[in-house]
Parts: structure tokens; C-alpha cells; sequence
């Protein structure tokens, strides 16, 4: 019987180089998409991040400071009392640059031993601020400021870090010049603690404007990062920001003293 003879069809090289140029293009891409969303997402996570921060440290200022004086007799605000060395009860109490609590001086520092405002009030009614439960039965020195572990800090008598990735702020102080029947109890003008103490005005402080500049928790993508250290403004003053791994954001508001406000004062 007559062998029939059969040939096999196969591949040949041309063909597997040519699928196999189509498949890397096509995994190179599906990689790429990948990690463009993976850095797009992390650079979105950092800036949440640095965004919460923002949120939680204003949130927490505000609660307090709002309550700046309640309680604090008009007498021991008076002028004359900003002359002289602190009392002890005045609303804005004296702190050394080096966030000590002492009162050997008579005003407050305007930029402390990192460079940010250390802001200071007393309340002697109310909710105790920095976490404590109890209410403030006795006047209360509350300090905020910034440790070296870039943390705000909130100190009534025992330091309480409450937020991490605060990288500076600055603090200024809106005084109201209209005086008599003119007065409103607005600010007029926005002054730093050196100049509030030079002109002693701060029987006339109503309110104050803060800024802080925030960091997010972590670093960010390689792609989203800039090219040089950046700055930013903080309150009219321009701060180099510490690296370009960290997303940063400048942010500010602008806080009532409501118990020294004229139409509720001391109320």
C-alpha cells in the first residue's frame, strides 16, 4: 500500500517575534495604566492626607480659642496690665521663646526657637481644651505650638501632641482702632504679637488669623514630585518648605474672640 505523505504547518520565526513584539507592547501598556493609577491614587492619598491634617488642627484651634477670655475679669485686661509683667490672669499671658510657660516677661514671643508663632490664651469658664474632660474651674493658660516632631501641640498645664505634619505657623492679631460710639468690636488691622506689644494694644485684640503650612503623613509619587524646594506663603511671609517628597498646603482662618468681641463681652 502507497504511503501518503503529509506535511505539518507550523509557526514560523517571523511570526513568533511579530506576537511576541504585540505582547510585550500590549503588557507594557496594561503596566503602565497600572502605575499611573497606583501613583495617581497615592499622590490623591497625600493630598487627602495633608487636607485632613489641615481640617483637624483649624478645627481644634477653633474650638478653643473661640473661648479665649470667658470668664477673665475686664479688669485684668486693661492696658496697664499688657505693661506690666503677667499677672497671671490677663487673656493673653506672657510665654518665652523657647515655649516655656514662665512669666518673667510681658508679652508673648512672636516667632519661637522654630520659627513659628506659639499662640497663648486664658479662659477661666468652660470646657478644659487638649482632650481633658473636666470644665475649667480656675483661670487656664492653653499654649499652642509646634514641636520638633513637626506636631501641634496643645498645652494646659501638660503637653498634648493633637496633630502630626504641621511644618509652621504663624499667628497675627486683628486689633480694633475704632474707639467710643464707633467701636464694633471688628478688627482693623492684623498685627504680629511683637507689634500688638510694642503699641500695647492687646486690650484691643478682638480676633486672630492664623496659618499653618501641612504636610501630608507620606511621601509622594516620584512623578508628582517638583523639579526644586518650593515655597510658600504664609500670612505675608514666605517659608521654604522642608523637602519635595511631602505634598504641603498653606492654609489660614480667621478666628472671632468672641468674649472680647464689643457687643458680648465678657458675657
Amino acid at each position: 500500500m502507497a504511503r501518503i505523505m503529509t506535511k505539518n504547518k507550523g509557526f514560523s520565526l517571523v511570526s513568533l517575534m511579530v506576537a511576541s513584539a504585540i505582547g510585550i507592547f500590549l503588557v507594557s501598556g496594561v503596566m503602565k495604566i497600572y502605575l499611573d493609577s497606583k501613583n495617581s491614587f497615592n499622590f490623591r492619598t497625600s493630598v487627602a492626607s495633608a487636607h485632613e491634617n489641615a481640617r483637624f488642627a483649624i478645627q481644634d484651634l477653633q474650638r478653643t480659642l473661640t473661648m479665649a477670655g470667658w470668664g477673665v475679669d475686664a479688669g485684668d485686661d486693661s492696658p496697664q496690665s499688657y505693661k506690666n509683667n503677667d499677672n497671671g490672669k490677663r487673656t493673653f499671658p506672657a510665654v518665652e521663646n523657647n515655649k516655656s510657660s514662665s512669666s518673667s516677661t510681658a508679652g508673648i514671643v512672636d516667632i519661637d526657637d522654630q520659627g513659628s508663632s506659639i499662640i497663648a490664651v486664658r479662659l477661666a469658664k468652660g470646657q478644659k481644651p487638649c482632650g481633658v474632660a473636666e470644665g475649667a474651674s480656675a483661670t487656664t493658660k492653653v499654649r499652642f505650638y509646634i514641636n520638633s516632631n513637626n506636631e501641634l501641640v496643645c498645652d494646659a498645664g501638660t503637653a498634648q501632641p493633637i496633630i502630626s505634619g504641621i511644618v509652621k505657623m504663624r499667628a497675627l492679631y486683628g486689633v480694633e482702632t475704632d474707639t467710643g460710639s464707633s467701636s464694633d468690636g471688628m478688627a482693623n488691622n492684623f498685627l504680629t504679637a511683637s507689634e500688638v506689644d510694642s503699641q500695647n494694644k492687646w486690650a484691643n485684640v478682638v480676633s486672630i488669623r492664623i496659618g499653618l503650612i501641612v504636610s501630608s503623613d507620606q511621601t509622594i509619587p516620584a512623578t508628582f514630585r517638583p523639579d526644586n524646594i518650593e515655597a510658600k506663603d504664609l500670612l505675608g511671609d514666605v517659608v521654604t518648605l522642608p523637602d519635595k517628597d511631602h505634598f504641603f498646603k498653606s492654609v489660614n482662618t480667621t478666628i472671632a474672640f468672641r468674649n472680647l468681641h464689643a457687643s458680648v463681652k465678657r458675657q
